[in-house]
């Protein structure tokens, strides 16, 4: 091949395919792509969003159990003294007779303080034999009664039967209701009442948990005080005087 045939095949252009040895070196060390700034922010941002909401779930989480613990220890209403574990001797009858009558006011005054949390008016023997922290206690019946008598002979329980296993104790006395009913009637708008409607009908109510002989007896009042007037008084019915 001449001169002037290798001058024509060099010149002529290459195919696409055919690459120079310095092309495919600056290829290969093509600059890598760094990112910016605002892809860097954005990245920390998400970073910190992540850790910010896992730390309010854990949070949230940490709050529902602490309010659970709460519920449980408000539920469980512990004399001063603390349970059993914690205060063994309390929870029996004293052996020495002269510790007994300071024993029994110590427990009277809890056992008010229970009914009243519970809106109890009435209570059994069998309420020292299922609910804590009475079931923990030795001698459970004997206890019952002794703490009965106590409260019987500071004239704030009366005993319901002659076996003395049926209690009614008194942690707000008949007037008190009184004053409790009427001003309730009055914020409801409440003009008749019978013993009957207050026990089915206001269920939600403190008072509806009265004794039937009792609601007698507060609609007696109810009258007596001229803040009510007879409508039946065989059936416990009056008219509120508003």
């Amino acid at each position: 091949m001449g001169v002037k045939e290798r001058r024509k095949e060099r010149e002529k252009p290459r195919p696409e395919t055919e690459k120079t040895k310095e092309e495919v070196t600056e290829k290969l060390i093509e600059p890598k792509v760094t990112p910016t700034e605002t892809q860097k922010q954005k990245t920390v941002t998400e970073v910190a969003d992540t850790k910010t909401a896992a730390a309010t779930s854990a949070e949230a989480v940490e709050v529902e159990a602490v309010q659970e613990i709460t519920e449980i220890v408000e539920e469980l209403l512990l004399p001063h003294w603390g349970d059993v574990t914690q205060s063994e001797w309390m929870y029996g009858v004293p052996t020495r007779e002269e510790d007994i009558p300071m024993w029994a006011e110590e427990w009277g005054d809890f056992l008010l303080e229970w009914a009243e949390r519970n809106n109890v008016h009435v209570m059994s023997v069998t309420t020292f034999l299922t609910e804590p922290p009475f079931k923990d206690m030795n001698g459970k019946v004997d206890s019952f009664k002794l703490i009965g008598d106590g409260l019987v002979d500071k004239e704030i329980a009366e005993w319901l039967d002659k076996a003395r296993r049926q209690l009614r104790v008194y942690w707000r006395f008949l007037e008190d209701w009184v004053d409790i009913i009427y001003k309730w009637a009055l914020e409801t708008g409440t003009v008749r009442l019978d013993v009957k409607s207050i026990i089915i009908q206001e269920s939600g109510q403190s008072f509806s948990k009265l004794p039937e002989k009792d609601l007698h007896i507060i609609m007696k009042l109810l009258v007596e005080k001229k803040l009510a007037e007879w409508v039946d008084k065989k059936r416990g019915a009056i008219k509120l005087l508003l």
